[in-house]
Protein backbone atom coordinates (compact mmCIF):
# COMPACT_ATOMS: atom_id res chain seq x y z
CA UNK A 1 0.00 0.00 0.00
CA UNK A 2 1.33 3.45 -0.86
CA UNK A 3 1.50 5.57 2.30
CA UNK A 4 2.57 9.19 2.51
CA UNK A 5 4.93 9.65 5.46
CA UNK A 6 2.69 12.15 7.24
CA UNK A 7 -0.19 9.65 7.28
CA UNK A 8 1.81 6.54 8.21
CA UNK A 9 0.84 4.82 11.46
CA UNK A 10 3.75 3.22 13.29
CA UNK A 11 2.29 3.06 16.80
CA UNK A 12 1.45 -0.63 17.37
CA UNK A 13 -1.10 0.25 20.05
CA UNK A 14 -3.03 2.37 17.53
CA UNK A 15 -2.97 -0.42 14.96
CA UNK A 16 -4.04 -3.09 17.46
CA UNK A 17 -6.90 -0.89 18.72
CA UNK A 18 -8.00 -0.29 15.12
CA UNK A 19 -8.04 -4.01 14.26
CA UNK A 20 -10.13 -4.78 17.33
CA UNK A 21 -12.53 -1.91 16.58
CA UNK A 22 -12.96 -2.87 12.91
CA UNK A 23 -13.17 -6.69 12.80
CA UNK A 24 -14.73 -6.92 9.33
CA UNK A 25 -12.26 -7.09 6.47
CA UNK A 26 -11.61 -8.17 2.91
CA UNK A 27 -9.44 -11.23 2.22
CA UNK A 28 -7.66 -10.96 -1.14
CA UNK A 29 -5.94 -13.83 -2.94
CA UNK A 30 -5.25 -14.73 -6.58
CA UNK A 31 -6.76 -17.67 -8.44
CA UNK A 32 -4.09 -17.72 -11.16
CA UNK A 33 -6.12 -15.57 -13.54
CA UNK A 34 -7.37 -12.68 -11.42
CA UNK A 35 -7.53 -11.35 -7.84
CA UNK A 36 -10.46 -12.63 -5.79
CA UNK A 37 -11.85 -11.19 -2.57
CA UNK A 38 -14.25 -12.16 0.18
CA UNK A 39 -15.63 -9.90 2.91
CA UNK A 40 -15.51 -11.63 6.29
CA UNK A 41 -15.47 -11.12 10.05
CA UNK A 42 -11.98 -11.68 11.47
CA UNK A 43 -10.64 -12.32 14.93
CA UNK A 44 -7.29 -10.71 15.75
CA UNK A 45 -4.97 -12.45 18.20
CA UNK A 46 -2.18 -9.94 18.82
CA UNK A 47 -0.35 -12.26 21.27
CA UNK A 48 0.24 -14.83 18.52
CA UNK A 49 0.30 -12.44 15.55
CA UNK A 50 -2.64 -14.15 13.87
CA UNK A 51 -6.03 -13.56 12.31
CA UNK A 52 -8.72 -16.22 12.02
CA UNK A 53 -11.88 -16.35 9.95
CA UNK A 54 -14.03 -18.65 7.83
CA UNK A 55 -15.70 -18.65 4.42
CA UNK A 56 -18.45 -20.68 2.83
CA UNK A 57 -17.25 -24.03 1.51
CA UNK A 58 -19.08 -23.11 -1.72
CA UNK A 59 -16.70 -20.13 -2.08
CA UNK A 60 -13.82 -21.29 -4.33
CA UNK A 61 -11.42 -18.80 -2.78
CA UNK A 62 -10.59 -21.14 0.11
CA UNK A 63 -8.91 -23.51 -2.33
CA UNK A 64 -6.27 -20.85 -3.09
CA UNK A 65 -5.76 -19.76 0.49
CA UNK A 66 -2.77 -21.94 1.47
CA UNK A 67 -0.75 -21.52 -1.71
CA UNK A 68 0.16 -17.84 -1.53
CA UNK A 69 0.59 -14.71 0.51
CA UNK A 70 -2.77 -13.35 1.60
CA UNK A 71 -3.78 -9.69 1.88
CA UNK A 72 -6.48 -8.63 4.32
CA UNK A 73 -7.81 -5.08 4.03
CA UNK A 74 -9.48 -3.33 6.96
CA UNK A 75 -11.17 0.05 6.60
CA UNK A 76 -12.43 2.51 9.15
CA UNK A 77 -14.65 5.52 8.61
CA UNK A 78 -14.04 7.79 5.63
CA UNK A 79 -15.40 11.08 4.35
CA UNK A 80 -15.06 13.63 1.57
CA UNK A 81 -13.32 16.84 2.66
CA UNK A 82 -14.34 19.94 0.71
CA UNK A 83 -11.69 22.54 -0.11
CA UNK A 84 -14.34 25.17 0.73
CA UNK A 85 -13.62 24.39 4.40
CA UNK A 86 -10.00 25.59 4.21
CA UNK A 87 -8.85 29.12 4.94
CA UNK A 88 -7.09 29.25 1.56
CA UNK A 89 -7.44 27.81 -1.92
CA UNK A 90 -6.39 24.17 -2.24
CA UNK A 91 -7.73 20.84 -3.47
CA UNK A 92 -10.56 18.82 -1.96
CA UNK A 93 -9.61 15.39 -0.65
CA UNK A 94 -10.80 12.30 1.19
CA UNK A 95 -9.98 11.34 4.77
CA UNK A 96 -9.89 7.67 5.75
CA UNK A 97 -8.31 4.94 7.82
CA UNK A 98 -6.97 1.73 6.28
CA UNK A 99 -4.85 -1.17 7.49
CA UNK A 100 -3.36 -3.84 5.23
CA UNK A 101 -2.33 -7.12 6.83
CA UNK A 102 -0.21 -9.66 4.95
CA UNK A 103 0.36 -13.26 5.94
CA UNK A 104 0.40 -16.96 5.19
CA UNK A 105 -2.79 -18.94 5.69
CA UNK A 106 -3.43 -22.42 7.06
CA UNK A 107 -6.74 -24.28 6.89
CA UNK A 108 -8.18 -25.00 10.35
CA UNK A 109 -9.02 -28.54 11.42
CA UNK A 110 -12.45 -29.28 12.90
CA UNK A 111 -11.41 -28.64 16.51
CA UNK A 112 -9.79 -25.33 15.55
CA UNK A 113 -12.85 -24.34 13.52
CA UNK A 114 -15.14 -24.95 16.49
CA UNK A 115 -12.83 -22.83 18.63
CA UNK A 116 -12.91 -20.09 15.98
CA UNK A 117 -16.73 -20.10 15.70
CA UNK A 118 -17.20 -20.23 19.49
CA UNK A 119 -14.73 -17.38 19.93
CA UNK A 120 -16.43 -15.28 17.27
CA UNK A 121 -19.77 -15.70 19.02
CA UNK A 122 -18.27 -14.87 22.41
CA UNK A 123 -16.57 -11.71 21.14
CA UNK A 124 -19.65 -10.32 19.43
CA UNK A 125 -22.41 -11.56 21.70
CA UNK A 126 -20.59 -10.34 24.80
CA UNK A 127 -22.76 -10.14 27.89
CA UNK A 128 -25.98 -9.21 26.12
CA UNK A 129 -29.22 -10.64 27.37
CA UNK A 130 -29.92 -14.02 25.76
CA UNK A 131 -26.38 -14.13 24.35
CA UNK A 132 -25.84 -16.92 21.83
CA UNK A 133 -23.11 -19.35 22.93
CA UNK A 134 -21.66 -22.22 20.90
CA UNK A 135 -22.15 -24.73 23.70
CA UNK A 136 -25.87 -23.90 23.88
CA UNK A 137 -26.57 -24.48 20.18
CA UNK A 138 -28.47 -27.57 19.07
CA UNK A 139 -26.64 -30.28 17.15
CA UNK A 140 -28.49 -29.50 13.87
CA UNK A 141 -27.35 -25.88 14.12
CA UNK A 142 -23.77 -26.88 15.00
CA UNK A 143 -23.66 -29.18 11.98
CA UNK A 144 -23.88 -26.10 9.75
CA UNK A 145 -20.18 -25.64 10.47
CA UNK A 146 -19.58 -28.34 7.86
CA UNK A 147 -20.62 -25.76 5.26
CA UNK A 148 -17.68 -23.46 6.04
CA UNK A 149 -13.88 -23.60 5.88
CA UNK A 150 -11.89 -21.86 8.59
CA UNK A 151 -8.37 -20.58 8.27
CA UNK A 152 -5.67 -18.86 10.27
CA UNK A 153 -3.39 -16.18 8.86
CA UNK A 154 0.07 -15.91 10.42
CA UNK A 155 0.84 -12.22 10.02
CA UNK A 156 4.08 -11.31 8.25
CA UNK A 157 3.54 -7.56 7.77
CA UNK A 158 1.13 -4.79 8.71
CA UNK A 159 0.85 -1.43 6.95
CA UNK A 160 -1.41 1.32 8.26
CA UNK A 161 -2.44 4.77 7.14
CA UNK A 162 -4.75 7.23 8.87
CA UNK A 163 -5.33 10.26 6.63
CA UNK A 164 -6.98 12.69 9.04
CA UNK A 165 -6.03 16.19 7.80
CA UNK A 166 -2.77 16.10 9.75
CA UNK A 167 -1.33 18.50 7.16
CA UNK A 168 -3.83 21.25 8.06
CA UNK A 169 -3.27 24.03 10.58
CA UNK A 170 -5.34 24.04 13.78
CA UNK A 171 -7.96 26.47 12.45
CA UNK A 172 -8.57 24.54 9.23
CA UNK A 173 -8.52 21.22 11.06
CA UNK A 174 -11.18 22.39 13.50
CA UNK A 175 -13.31 23.74 10.65
CA UNK A 176 -13.06 20.41 8.78
CA UNK A 177 -14.04 18.48 11.91
CA UNK A 178 -16.98 20.83 12.55
CA UNK A 179 -18.27 20.49 8.99
CA UNK A 180 -17.96 16.69 9.15
CA UNK A 181 -19.82 16.68 12.48
CA UNK A 182 -22.67 18.62 10.85
CA UNK A 183 -22.91 15.72 8.37
CA UNK A 184 -22.79 13.12 11.17
CA UNK A 185 -19.58 11.64 9.73
CA UNK A 186 -17.99 9.23 12.27
CA UNK A 187 -14.49 10.17 11.11
CA UNK A 188 -14.93 13.61 12.74
CA UNK A 189 -14.60 12.05 16.19
CA UNK A 190 -11.58 10.02 15.04
CA UNK A 191 -9.94 13.21 13.76
CA UNK A 192 -10.58 15.05 17.01
CA UNK A 193 -9.15 12.21 19.13
CA UNK A 194 -6.04 11.81 16.97
CA UNK A 195 -5.31 15.54 16.94
CA UNK A 196 -5.16 15.51 20.74
CA UNK A 197 -2.89 12.47 20.97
Amino acid sequence: MYIQNRYSVEDQADIIAFLHAHPFGTVVTHDGDKPIATHVPLRFDEANGQLTTHVSKANPQWRTIEEQDVLIIFQGPDAYVSASWYGHEDVSTWNYQAVHVYGRATILNETELIEELAGLLHEHEGEREHAVRWDDLSEPVKRQMHGVVGFRIDITDIQATFKLSQNRNDVDHERIVSELEKQDEPIADVMRRHRKS
